[in-house]
């Protein structure tokens, strides 16, 4: 297996575990079920990746096609299941988790759309689709308007994170490019969080 396999490999493995996560605890959070804590994971984890592939026409996505990625994410769904009564302030982790698996899938979901071809735009759009899909898609089931449309920087740090994913391509290896990528939209994500970063928003009257 080569370096930027590893990587990319890597990244993925922590994108589905940071959203598998984020997703049981909106759940326990909501105060769901374990059915429901465990479908709002693996809808996290997965669905900025079915999301992206349907739109690149790779069907059947490839998260159907990979039966450990599916392990994996029930792991860690009931790991985390299993530890939050021992973990008071589990859930004050969301956003944290949310923001690393932001960052990993949008740098994953830029690198599809380097692979083929696609301009600055393309992979910008593959990478906000891909990390901000899972987030959507949670908030959406748990029955609250998502994150990206309401406050902080959330689709627009996946843009970013893209547009440095392109950017460093064309200056360095794509293996550090996803790792800066990645790291930078995470980063970007928590600031918004703590400093209370937002776009602006139109005036109602």
């Amino acid at each position: 297996m080569g370096v930027l396999e590893l990587v990319v490999l890597t990244m993925n493995y922590v994108g589905v575990c940071a959203f598998a996560v984020s997703g049981t605890l909106k759940g326990i959070d909501k105060n769901m079920d374990v059915f429901g804590c465990a479908f709002l994971g693996l809808a996290t984890a997965f669905g900025g990746g079915i999301t992206r592939d349907i739109i690149a026409g790779n069907v059947p996505p490839l998260a159907f096609r990979s039966e450990f990625d599916f392990l994996f994410a029930i792991t860690s769904i009931i790991i985390t299941l299993c530890m939050y009564r021992r973990l008071a302030n589990t859930v004050k982790l969301l956003v944290y988790f949310d923001a690393i698996g932001l960052g990993a899938f949008a740098a994953l979901g830029g690198a599809v759309a380097l692979d083929v071809g696609l301009g600055p735009l393309g992979v910008m759009f593959a990478a906000m689709f891909t990390g901000a899909g899972g987030g959507i898609i949670r908030d959406v089931l748990a029955g609250e308007v998502p994150l990206v449309f309401t406050r902080e920087l959330y689709a627009t740090a996946a843009l970013i994170g893209g547009a440095g994913l392109y950017i460093l391509s064309e200056f360095t290896t794509l293996e550090v490019a996803l790792f800066i990528s990645a790291l930078s939209t995470t980063i970007l994500r928590i600031a918004s969080i703590k400093f209370g970063w937002n776009l602006p928003r139109v005036k109602r009257d």
